[in-house]
């Protein structure tokens, strides 16, 4: 049976203006907040379903439930705020390089610096600085109403700073996001997709803010005055209560499983690592220096407990198979592996002035997994790897800032000598008069110079009143001024990379030379690899496939070898797929066991038309025509058919275009079929809604009860229910056309409708991917 055909009209802007002042009544403005956010959606996410999705046969009955988390990002590596010089470095965790710089005055020392998939946040007292990490620009900071140093996370690509004092927790990037549960807060805990999890210590409350969600609920309690910690084991949130030796599992609707702690007796003042240590449980006990490894499986093995070096420790990371456990007042760092046993000792000092006091070092958990311990000044790093092994970097740390970052060899066991560094040079009598002044090289304009270059400043000569000596070369005579050693190049700046048909085009700022010219620069990426001449800029890297991303580095070399190696953004070079097929329908019902699908053809894209693929219950059937018959199924029982178009694009590339999804149910009997159909209505413009994204959410209703008030709620899988709904009356047959209600601009997310009749009964209808218009 054929759905009515309602048709919205198309409003023009100033007929959607007017309606404005009549729908913010009903209109939520915290869709308007998050609007902007998807105008900044990568293009890849631009080609979505162009009509309406029709949703036939019964209904299922269910309420909105989660929204789609969506891609998740990890970060690689950690940037670091050197405070003494003023200058912030991404440290690459797995190789202990630095591949790119920031200057910044502006922080405090003890900045936390953490990152999302675009930016870098220098969290201070009462400040955040912003940069981009592709431009390396430093943008307005934001100023933050609160006296006190945050604690940062990352997690799926997205940055936090909680403010566990004052109770404030902010979600920063295209995301954006505060809210202030109420302070004091305990640890706080981020899980792999996003989710932060805070305990308010004195309610007893336990909060989450998903990342999809802009506001933070609290499903969980735990006994108030009750002492504990957050941690996550593997992907799931978990409450450790020490003062009543309970651990609980945390979900989205409250709390889980409850667990006891047992064969350990542990005070509540124990520290309890924020995530699992190779699968267990890890908990500090610094006044009896042991560390217990708990098995929270479902068939839990022995904890394993081990004795550990007397510290006062005081915070405590995994890195998944190797934890990190820090004294931040006598500044010792301590690692063990993934059986407890120590691995390496250290201090995490920073070289200071004699009067000149000694800050606190700090620890910090990357997106990657490997744990971050920076020292006061930032200028000393100890990366400690998901195996638990630890590495030193030296980041530029001298009074110029010209230091290159050097990472030593071998893994300290003990305290390590502090760093020398070299005397400036001393002032002498000029050299001997030779008969010709070699040339000096200066350094390139915006470079700095290359470590223990002690030669001359460029632009000063020296002078001599003595004639040149004109037969015999003079003798080698010993002076206290230092030979320049040339160096490998250092990092090229500000990779960027943007897709072109086939190709992709990279742009960088040049490499420091430190001593030697740079000869070229060497360009890699997977399955190929070239190079170009030290003074280019740029590049045109061919032959790249169409089915694949692709992250380009770029490294610098001299005589001497190759720098460090940059990573581009990711370039993305697929073919625009076939948008989603049209009113895809059920054509008839009431013949038992059968169904039969029917659709409108899409746009083809850039590609051409092969078949349709319909996928259901793990089988999927193809077709060349518009519609297609199941047969053998069961009455009553509720199933997903999804329909995409596949194009060949012009190099021979299978191209699966996008979804539409039907979720429907033979009958064995003619009824009036019950239709809830949401698609992407006409223009609009609202607020900060803007064309060409900008436009209503339509939603269809069909043969529900007549002269009835619905309550009609549009949802996003980013937004959530992103507007407060609106009450609407049925007609005499049942139906009803929302087609001027909910403003939308969530590009490339899925869109769908829900409608909750009186008696509670929800019918939620078909879901599409928005689309600019």
């Amino acid at each position: 049976m054929k759905p009515i055909s309602f048709r919205p009209r198309r409003l023009t802007k100033q007929n959607a203006a007017a309606g404005t002042t009549d729908r913010k009544a009903t209109t939520d403005r915290k869709a308007t907040d998050r609007k902007a956010t998807d105008r900044k959606a990568r293009a890849g996410l631009a080609a979505v379903v162009a009509g309406c999705v029709a949703l036939m046969g019964v209904v299922v009955l269910s309420s909105p439930g989660n929204a789609d988390s969506g891609v998740a990002f990890t970060q690689s590596g950690h940037w670091v705020y050197n405070s003494a010089i003023g200058r912030i470095f991404h440290l690459n965790g797995s190789t202990g390089d630095v591949d790119s710089q920031v200057d910044l005055s502006s922080a405090t020392p003890g900045a936390q610096v953490v990152q999302d998939d675009k930016n870098g946040y220098v969290l201070s007292r009462s400040r955040i600085d912003q940069f981009g990490k592709s431009d390396l620009t430093v943008a307005e900071p934001k100023e933050i109403p609160v006296d006190e140093q945050p604690v940062g996370l990352e997690a799926a690509g997205a940055a936090f700073a909680v403010y566990p004092k004052s109770g404030r927790v902010m979600r920063l990037g295209d995301k954006p996001a505060v809210t202030l549960p109420g302070g004091p807060l305990g640890d706080p805990a981020v899980t792999p997709d996003g989710t932060l999890w805070v305990h308010k210590v004195g309610q007893g409350d336990l909060c989450r803010l998903p990342l999809v969600a802009d506001r933070m609920s609290c499903p969980a309690s735990v006994p108030k005055g009750h002492k504990g910690s957050l941690t996550v084991i593997g992907a799931k949130a978990v409450f450790v209560d020490l003062t009543a030796g309970d651990i609980y599992s945390l979900t989205d609707d409250g709390i889980g499983e409850r667990i006891e702690l047992r064969d350990v007796d542990v005070p509540d003042t124990a520290l309890v690592a924020g995530n699992d240590l190779d699968g267990r449980l890890a908990i500090v006990d610094p006044a009896k220096s042991v560390v217990h490894l708990v098995d929270v499986s479902a068939k839990p093995a022995a904890p394993i407990t081990t004795p550990i070096r007397p510290g006062k420790y005081d915070k405590v990371a995994s890195s998944g198979r190797g934890l990190a456990l820090l004294d931040r007042k006598n500044a010792d760092l301590l690692t063990l592996g993934r059986d407890g046993k120590e691995t390496s000792y250290q201090k995490v000092t920073s070289r200071q002035k004699d009067d000149e006091k000694q800050r606190e070092p700090s620890l910090f958990r990357g997106d990657d997994s490997r744990v971050y311990v920076e020292s006061s000044k930032g200028d000393r790093v100890v990366v400690v790897g998901r195996d638990g092994e630890a590495e030193t970097v030296q980041l530029g740390s001298d009074e110029e800032g010209t230091e290159v970052p050097v990472k030593p060899t071998g893994k300290p066991t003990k305290t390590p000598p502090p760093v020398k560094t070299p005397p400036p040079p001393v002032k002498t009598a000029p050299p001997p008069v030779r008969t010709q002044t070699p040339p000096r090289k200066t350094t390139p304009p915006g470079k700095t110079t290359p470590p223990g270059n002690d030669r001359p400043t460029p632009g000063k000569t020296e002078t001599t009143t003595q004639p040149p000596r004109k037969t015999t070369p003079p003798k080698s005579t010993p002076t206290n001024q230092a030979t320049a050693k040339a160096g490998r190049p250092g990092a090229p700046v500000g990779v960027q990379a943007r897709a072109g048909d086939g190709y992709a085009t990279v742009n960088w700022q040049a490499a420091a030379a430190n001593g030697a010219p740079i000869t070229s620069y060497k360009l890699s990426w997977t399955g190929g690899s070239t190079t170009v001449a030290g003074t280019a800029r740029s590049a045109r890297v061919t032959g790249l496939s169409t089915s694949n991303g692709y992250y380009i580095t770029v490294q610098a070399v001299n005589r001497v070898g190759s720098g460090p190696a940059v990573r581009s953004n990711l370039v993305s070079l697929k073919w625009d797929p076939a948008e989603s097929p049209r009113e895809l329908l059920v054509r008839d019902d009431g013949t038992s066991g059968r169904i039969t699908l029917e659709w409108d053809e899409p746009t083809m894209g850039e590609g051409t038309f092969l078949r349709y693929d319909v996928t259901m219950g793990g089988r999927t059937r193809s077709t060349t025509t518009n519609q297609l018959t199941w047969t053998g199924l069961t009455d009553g029982k509720m199933n997903e058919y999804t329909v995409r178009a596949i194009t060949k694009a012009s190099d021979g590339t299978l191209v699966t275009g996008k979804e539409a999804i039907l979720s429907a149910a033979s009958i064995g009997q003619e009824v009036r079929t019950k239709r809830i159909v949401a698609s992407r209505g006409a223009g609009a413009e609202y607020e900060d809604c803007d064309p060409p994204v900008c436009a209503f959410v339509q939603v269809r209703i069909e043969n529900l009860l007549p002269n009835t008030k619905y309550v009609v709620k549009p949802f996003t899988s980013k937004w959530g229910n992103f507007n407060s709904g609106a009450t609407l009356t049925t007609s005499s047959e049942g139906h009803l056309l929302v087609d001027d209600r909910f403003p939308c601009s969530a590009l490339g997310q899925l869109v769908w409708a829900t409608v909750t009749a009186p008696d509670g009964t929800t019918y939620t209808s078909n879901k599409f991917r928005w689309k600019s218009g």
